[in-house]
């Protein structure tokens, strides 16, 4: 009787062993598991934050085409550009289109006209004048400072540049808000033209006119009646945020 009592008691306790056994495995597949999924979590946030890192420095960062290296296949400088007739014969007008409502103004057209649309005529006005000292005028401080990444003002001359086919309409979004200033709209345009005899001292990326342009974004800003340029965006990352 006594070898049946011991022989039940080894036989559960082969059980419980087997039991304690299996519960381990299981305790131990959920921990490599959890710990498996904690890290796959970690390794995903660490990507998406990169990935937003970067989003951010391409959307508080200025686009500074003179900041790049763009070789030296560029025409020489001319001294008065009005005495290219090819040139004069061009579209100088620039086309604006606001919220929908488009309108085309002459460069010399800066009076009674629209905040923003005054800032575009002074802009390619300055622009086509090699007016370096005018066109810094047309820019936030925050512009030049560019989150801690500073943009150089332009030199108070440089070379007079042919631009034509003004390209200006407004994308994206219109916002106001208060401030100590008064109340201040901010507005999205989307910016192209046409540059005859690049120089190279003005927008070096721009090529040939037969091949067409490269849009950027302007963001403007409005207080009391005047706007001015607080940020360029390459058109790709305009609608980023």
């Amino acid at each position: 009787m006594n070898e049946i009592k011991n022989d039940d008691l080894l036989q559960e306790q082969v059980l419980q062993a087997e039991k304690l056994k299996k519960r381990k495995k299981t305790i131990i597949k959920v921990i490599v598991i959890l710990c498996a999924a904690a890290i796959l979590m970690i390794i995903a946030s660490a990507v998406l934050q990169k990935i937003s890192e970067n989003k951010e420095k391409e959307k508080q960062y200025s686009y500074d085409p003179l900041s790049g290296d763009y070789g030296e296949g560029f025409f020489p400088p001319e001294d008065d550009i009005m005495k290219d007739a090819d040139y004069l014969d061009k579209n100088r007008s620039v086309s604006y289109t606001y919220q929908g409502v488009g309108t085309v103004y002459e460069l010399g057209e800066a009076d009674n006209v629209p905040a923003q649309a005054r800032l575009f005529i002074n802009y390619f006005n300055a622009a086509i004048n090699g007016d370096g000292k005018t066109l810094n005028t047309l820019f936030t401080e925050e512009y030049f400072y560019n989150a801690g990444k500073e943009i150089e003002p332009y030199a108070d001359e440089f070379p007079m540049q042919k631009i034509y086919a003004a390209e200006v309409s407004s994308i994206g979004y219109s916002t106001t808000e208060n401030t100590l200033e008064g109340v201040l709209t901010r507005d999205r345009f989307k910016v192209s033209f046409l540059l005859k005899d690049n120089n190279g001292k003005f927008r070096p990326d721009l090529p040939e006119p037969e091949d067409g342009t490269i849009p950027v974004v302007f963001e403007v800003l409005t207080v009391k009646g005047v706007s001015k340029i607080n940020h360029i965006y390459e058109f790709k990352y305009a609608f980023s945020e």
